[in-house]
């Protein structure tokens, strides 16, 4: 178990439960029992040189903020309603600043009917922000735990461009360029490639639709925000539902900006799809006989979405390559490890 799950899991056995508390530490959300009726609650938050890079505009940055909140709703099948903003920020930024990161905020969290009602400011050494998200469940809550052996994964979206994106980011900015030990350049990447990596990065798109539709039609048994890495966030889900996830090497999306960017790099595009983080797309499982549902997902649902693997008796996540299974749980960002 990782540093940052055994950190859960010591929390969790240490509080007190209550009677109007569901779910609890570990999962993407919390939820709590209303006069209106059950309640999901996350928050998150974006710290600089952690999270994002210094320099990065306000208005992407406010954007991002709310769509990483809205991403752990969307896994948990629930519709945003309000939210709050903490912002942090250095002495030397004036009050436009923080306004332009609360307006922007504000503006994402209208798009899908959350309005920002209220938050905190503080002055930090680097800018920070964090979101707190209010929502109610589209029908039965989807947890992490649920998947069962027999199950098929799907996975929404295209995993390992946000990590090229952020490489990109970077080299845009003067930083490292020698990953995987090839010098490269972004001018080197086709203008659209690197268009769709630095946007899946900078402005992920939180798959609400998607959730919504998995907890209306009862259609996942399970789910996660995949937002660590796919492996290590795999391996969660296959820990809380006390099974064994197996992604199928060929299934497993490649987007062609992020081959392209592989191949320029140096980079393996597979081990950058299992470990690169910041995705913010749902994996999930679903019963066989329900697998049918996304051959073809309707527009509506607002994302792609493919069958990547199966679920087994056993416990752990692997990817079944050619010469066998190779664990990947251990692929992804912790918060007790290094700054990627």
């Amino acid at each position: 178990m990782r540093p940052e799950d055994r950190f859960v899991e010591r929390l969790r056995q240490a509080l007190s439960g209550r009677d109007e508390v569901v779910v609890g530490p570990g999962d993407d959300g919390a939820v709590v029992f209303s006069p209106g009726g059950p309640l999901v609650v996350t928050t998150d938050a974006l710290v600089e040189n952690v999270d994002f890079l210094p320099g990065e505009d306000p208005g992407r940055l406010g954007r991002r903020a709310v769509s990483v909140g809205l991403s752990d709703l969307a896994a948990m099948g629930a519709w945003p309603d309000f939210f709050l903003l903490t912002i942090g920020f250095p002495e030397s930024a004036s009050e436009e600043l923080p306004l332009a990161l609360a307006l922007s905020a504000a503006k994402r969290g209208e798009e899908f009917g959350a309005s920002l009602v209220g938050g905190d400011l503080s002055r930090s050494p680097e800018i920070f922000l964090s979101v707190a998200v209010w929502g109610r469940p589209c029908g039965e809550v989807v947890r992490r735990a649920g998947a069962r052996p027999g199950d098929v994964v799907f996975l929404s979206g295209w995993p390992g461009e946000a990590a090229a994106g952020l490489a990109v980011a970077r080299a845009r900015a003067g930083g490292d360029r020698s990953a995987g030990g090839a010098g490269w350049t972004p001018e080197q990447l086709a203008v659209p490639d690197e268009t769709r990596l630095l946007a899946a990065y900078r402005d992920p798109e939180p798959r609400l639709p998607l959730g919504r539709a998995l907890a209306r039609e009862a259609l996942a048994t399970a789910a996660i925000d995949v937002s660590d890495g796919l492996g290590v966030d795999a391996g969660r889900l296959a820990r809380a539902s006390s099974v064994r996830l197996v992604l199928e090497s060929e299934n497993l999306p490649i987007s062609p900006a992020l081959a392209a960017f592989a191949e320029l790099a140096g980079r393996d595009a597979v081990e950058m799809a299992l470990a690169g983080g910041d995705d913010y797309e749902l994996l999930f499982t679903t019963p066989p006989d329900r697998a049918g549902r996304f051959s073809d997902p309707p527009p509506e649902w607002g994302a792609s979405v493919r069958r990547v693997g199966r679920v087994e008796s056993g416990d752990g996540a692997f990817l079944e390559e050619e010469r066998g299974l190779r664990p990947i749980d251990d692929l992804g960002f912790d918060h007790f490890g290094v700054v990627r």
